[in-house]
C-alpha cells in the first residue's frame, strides 16, 4: 500500500532528484567499473561544477604544487569518490536551494544534511565500517523524502509544520495521517530508485527512531550518531532544545567509538570543522554552534520542563515551538535576489554581465532607473556564479568575453534546471550579427546591439517581462493542477485505506488480509520461501461483553489490536479477521519463528492490563500457527490449519500457543485462561 502511494508521488512529477550531471555521476560510480576520464567527460557537461570543482581541488593542493586545470586531474587528486561527493552535493543543493513552502526553511535543511553527510564519513572511518565516502552520501540524503514531501505538497506541508511545530515524530504521525506515506518511507523509496544501496534504504526508515534495536544495521548506528551530532552543529545556547536528549546521544556516540571526553570532543570539532569548509564550498550556511564541552553541563543546568523544549530535530523545519503554543520560521542567510523571489513584476530581478566597465555601468544605471533590481559581474565565469546563487529572472550579456564567452554562459545556464526559465539577452557588435541564428540555436531569446539605444534596451526588456509573466501563469497553472492531482491522489488513497481498514481497530481489515496472504503465497512458491499464519482469539470474550456491554468489548477489542500492532516486528503483518479474531501474516517466516513469534504476542496481551468502564484487568488468547507445505494446496487450506490449532489451543486450557499439524507435541502451555 505504501509502494502504491510513493508510485503517485511519483506520477506527480515533483519528486526531487540529482538533476542532469549528478545523477549520471551517480548512475556511473554504482559499480567498480569507470575511470577517472568517464567522471571528468561527464562532469564536464555542467560549466558551473567543473569551475567549483578546479577550484576545491587547487584549494587542496600543497604549497608549490602544479595548478589542476583539467577535472581528469582533479579526480585524480581528490579521488573518485570525493569527486562523487562533490558533484552530488552541488548539483542537488543548487537546484532545491528554495521552494513554495513557505514554513520550511530551505537553508537550514540543507545545513543539517550537510553537516550529517560530513559526521557520518567521520563516523565510518572512525568505528571502520563500510565506506566513508558511502557514508557521505547516506547522510547527505538521508532526510530526502522531507524535500519530496515538500515539494509535492508545499501548502499542505507548511500546514504540517505549523500543527506540530516542527517536532519531528509527531510530523512523521501527522504526515501518515496526511499522505498515507511518511518522509523516511518516502527516501527509501527514492534511494532504491536511484540505485544506491538497499541497506541504505533501511538505515533511512529507523535512524529517527528514539528506541535503539539490537537488530539495527552498522549504518543505521552510524546516520544516528551523525545526526546527533548534526543537531548539535546547529543548536546555540540560547535556543531552548532537550539538552538532555543531546548529551545523551553524544554519550553513546562517544562509548561505541572507546573515546576518552577529551579525544571525543577534539573528534567533533574536527567534524565541525570540517562541516563550516563543506558548507564555504557549497555555498551552504554552516557556522559553529554550542561548544560540544558545554553540552553536558547545559543539560545538567537545564531550566525548562521537558513539555516546554523543542526537539532538536525540529530546526531543521524552521518551526520550533515557543511556550506560548505559536510557531517561528527559522531562516538560513539568503542573497537578497534569493529574498526578494515573490518581487511584484514591475521590477525584475536582472542579471548583466559584460567586461566592458562603461557599458556595464550604462547598463546598471538605465536599468535601475526603471525600477529593477540589478546585480552586475565583470565576466561570463563571475556572471555563471552569480545567476547560480541568486537565480535571476533576466540575464543580459555581452557576447564576447574573455573565459566564458555570452554564448556559452548561456548554454550552461540551459544545461540546468533552474537556467531554463531564465531570459536571455545577448548584446552583440555590429559584426556580430551574421551570427544571431548561432546564438539563438544556444538558447538566447533576444539580442540587441551595441552600443545600444536606452529606449531599444527598455522595449526588449518589457518583451522580456511578457514572457517571463506568461511563464510564471502557466507556472501557477500547472501548480494548481499539480496540487488538484496530489489531493485527488491523498483521497483516493484514503478512500482505499478506508476500504481496507477496520474501522473499530485502525488494523487491517479481513478484504486486505486476505488479498495480502494470496499475495505473499504466490511470492513464497515462486521464491520457494516460507511462510507461516498465526491465529488469534482473545478468549472468553462473550463473557466481557454479557458481563460489561459491548461498548466495553470493543475497549478490549482495541487494547488487544494495538498490542499486536506495537508488538510484532518488521515483517509480522498483524489484522483484524471480524468478532474478537484476529491474524498475523509472517511471510519468510518458518514454522518455528512463527511459533517464537506467536509466543511473544501471548504473552504481551496477557501482560497488557486494560481499564474501561466496569472493567479494569487482563484478557488472554488463544494462538494457533501454520505453516505452507507442499501438501497445503491453497491460502485458505492454511488458514483452515491455523484455525485447528486455535481450536486444540482452547481445548488445551486457552493462553497457549498451539502449531499445526502435531498439535500435541507443537503447543506451547502457558498459565491456563
Amino acid at each position: 500500500m505504501i509502494k502504491k502511494t510513493f508510485e503517485e508521488l511519483k506520477l506527480t512529477g515533483q519528486l526531487p532528484s540529482p538533476p542532469g550531471v549528478g545523477m549520471k555521476i551517480l548512475k556511473l560510480t554504482q559499480g567498480e567499473d569507470f575511470s577517472a576520464d568517464e567522471i571528468g567527460r561527464t562532469i564536464m557537461a555542467d560549466a558551473a561544477l567543473t569551475g567549483r570543482l578546479l577550484k576545491i581541488a587547487n584549494s587542496a593542493q600543497s604549497a608549490g604544487a602544479r595548478p589542476v586545470t583539467t577535472v581528469s586531474e582533479a579526480t585524480m587528486r581528490l579521488g573518485v569518490r570525493a569527486v562523487r561527493n562533490v558533484a552530488l552535493g552541488l548539483s542537488l543543493i543548487s537546484s532545491y536551494r528554495a521552494g513554495a513552502c513557505s514554513a520550511f526553511s530551505y537553508d537550514r535543511y540543507w545545513s543539517l544534511s550537510l553537516a550529517r553527510a560530513v559526521a557520518a564519513q567521520s563516523i565510518s572511518r572512525a568505528m571502520r565500517i563500510g565506506q566513508p565516502p558511502e557514508a557521505y552520501i547516506l547522510g547527505l540524503l538521508s532526510d530526502i523524502g522531507t524535500l519530496a514531501l515538500v515539494c509535492v505538497y508545499p501548502e499542505e506541508y507548511a500546514s504540517l509544520l505549523a500543527s506540530t511545530g516542527g517536532n519531528r515524530r509527531a510530523l512523521r504521525e501527522a504526515e501518515r495521517k496526511r499522505f498515507e506515506i511518511d518522509h523516511a518511507e518516502v527516501g527509501s523509496y527514492m534511494l532504491e530508485e536511484w540505485g544506491l544501496p538497499t541497506a541504505f534504504a533501511d538505515a533511512i526508515q529507523h535512524y529517527e527512531e528514539r528506541t535503539q534495536s539490537r537488530e539495527e544495521t552498522d549504518l543505521t548506528r552510524i546516520l544516528r550518531h551523525a545526526n546527533c551530532l548534526a543537531e548539535v552543529c546547529l543548536t546555540t545556547e540560547g535556543e531552548k532544545v532537550d539538552w538532555a536528549s543531546l548529551a545523551s546521544g553524544l554519550e553513546r556516540m562517544r562509548t561505541e567509538l572507546g573515546l576518552a571526553e577529551e579525544a571525543f570532543n577534539e573528534f567533533c570539532n574536527a567534524i565541525i570543522r570540517e562541516w563550516v569548509e563543506w558548507g564555504a564550498t557549497l555555498k551552504v550556511p554552516a557556522q559553529k554552534g554550542v561548544d560540544i564541552a558545554r553540552i553536558a553541563l547545559l543539560a545538567a543546568q537545564q531550566p525548562l520542563p521537558t513539555d516546554e523544549l523543542v526537539d532538536a530535530s525540529a530546526l531543521v523545519d524552521g518551526t520550533p515551538s515557543s511556550p506560548s503554543g505559536g510557531t517561528s520560521v527559522v531562516e538560513g542567510s539568503k542573497s537578497d535576489l534569493t529574498q526578494e523571489a515573490r518581487v511584484p513584476q514591475a521590477s525584475l530581478r536582472i542579471l548583466a554581465v559584460d567586461d566592458d566597465a562603461m557599458s556595464l555601468r550604462l547598463l546598471e544605471r538605465q536599468l535601475t532607473k526603471a525600477g529593477h533590481k540589478v546585480l552586475c559581474a565583470r565576466d561570463g565565469n563571475e556572471g555563471l556564479q552569480l545567476a547560480l546563487e541568486t537565480n535571476p529572472q533576466v540575464v543580459i550579456a555581452d557576447w564576447m568575453m574573455p573565459g566564458l564567452s555570452g554564448l556559452e554562459l548561456c548554454r550552461s545556464l540551459r544545461r540546468i534546471e533552474s537556467g531554463r526559465d531564465i531570459f536571455f539577452l545577448l548584446l552583440t557588435g555590429r559584426d556580430e550579427e551574421d551570427r544571431v541564428v548561432e546564438a539563438f540555436d544556444a538558447g538566447v531569446d533576444d539580442f540587441i546591439a551595441k552600443p545600444f539605444n536606452a529606449r531599444i534596451l527598455m522595449a526588449r526588456i518589457k518583451g522580456g517581462q511578457r514572457v517571463i509573466e506568461l511563464k510564471e501563469q502557466v507556472e501557477t497553472e500547472r501548480r494548481t493542477v499539480r496540487s488538484q492531482v496530489a489531493e485527488l491522489g491523498v483521497l483516493t488513497r484514503k478512500l482505499r485505506t478506508a476500504a481496507l481498514t477496520d474501522v473499530l481497530t485502525e488494523l487491517p481489515n479481513r478484504r486486505y488480509a486476505m488479498k495480502k496472504l494470496e499475495q505473499e503465497w504466490d511470492s513464497s512458491i515462486r521464491n520457494n520461501r516460507p511462510l507461516s499464519l498465526i491465529m488469534i482469539d482473545i478468549d472468553h470474550f462473550k463473557k466481557v461483553n454479557d458481563v460489561h456491554g459491548h461498548d466495553i468489548g470493543d475497549v478490549v477489542l482495541k487494547e488487544t489490536a494495538n498490542v499486536l500492532r506495537t508488538t510484532a516486528r518488521q515483517g509480522e503483518e498483524p489484522a483484524r479477521l471480524g468478532g474478537e479474531e484476529f491474524l498475523v501474516l509472517c511471510p519468510n517466516t518458518s514454522l518455528v519463528q512463527a511459533k517464537a513469534c506467536a509466543e511473544r504476542l501471548r504473552a504481551a496481551i496477557e501482560a497488557n492490563k486494560i481499564r474501561g468502564g466496569s472493567f479494569d484487568g487482563h484478557v488472554t488468547a488463544s494462538l494457533g500457527v501454520a505453516e505452507r507445505t507442499a501438501d497445503t494446496a491453497t491460502p485458505d487450506a492454511l488458514i483452515k490449519c491455523a484455525d485447528e490449532a486455535v481450536y486444540a489451543a482452547k481445548s488445551g486450557g486457552r493462553n497457549r500457543v498451539c502449531a499445526s499439524p502435531s498439535l500435541s507435541t507443537n503447543s506451547t502451555h502457558a498459565k491456563a485462561g
